[in-house]
């Protein structure tokens, strides 16, 4: 079971991004995406009887669409970044410095984060949320086109919810990728 165990930690791994400490941080993975996720349910309620979702066209489809291609690009930001050439990216990050728990040897440690560190694992984590939600979206399409147009209104409520919840992390990727930007292109480049 021990060895299990390991090789599970270290699939969901690219996840410990969203354990990462920092005063501001969580606005960004929680809130911010909970405010648009309510914000496109109380959307979805208004036009409810005229918005496509699951089917042909619909809004899954399009999120598919478009984020199909982002792991490749999360992927070829993570190689450069883990790669990149510059020494003044494994300095600490100023303060307030985003830290992680780390358990080693049955230790737990606090560890201040470089820019690289943290932009590897944001980049791990927008890879392996994308791949999941591209799996959702297939998922939820290849169930949803066997009962559009004659689901109960039980199945409509769920799926519905459903929907909202896929919103939420789509957001939540959406906002961690302009964030990402920010630092490659703006933030890195600055004096600490």
């Amino acid at each position: 079971m021990q060895p299990f165990n390991a090789l599970i930690k270290q699939v969901v791994r690219p996840f410990s991004y969203l354990a990462i400490k920092h005063e501001h941080k969580w606005i960004m993975d929680w809130v911010l995406p909970g405010v648009l996720a309510i914000a496109t349910a109380l959307f979805i309620f208004v036009f409810r009887h005229t918005l496509n979702i699951y089917g042909d066209s619909g809004v899954i489809s399009r999120i598919l669409g478009f984020i199909q291609n982002l792991p490749g690009f999360y992927i070829a930001a993570l190689a450069a970044i883990a790669t990149f050439g510059r020494t003044d990216i494994d300095n600490m990050i100023p303060t307030p410095t985003p830290t992680i728990i780390e358990v080693r040897a049955g230790e737990r440690s606090e560890i201040p984060l470089t820019r690289r560190r943290f932009l590897c694992m944001m980049f791990a984590f927008l890879t392996a949320e994308c791949v999941v939600i591209i799996l959702a979206s297939i998922a939820s399409l290849s169930f949803a086109s066997d009962y559009v147009g004659r689901a109960s209104e039980g199945l409509k409520l769920l799926s519905g919810g459903v929907f909202v919840v896929y919103i939420f992390f789509f957001y939540q990727m959406l906002l961690a990728t302009f964030w990402g930007l920010f630092y490659l292109g703006d933030k890195i480049h600055q004096v600490d």
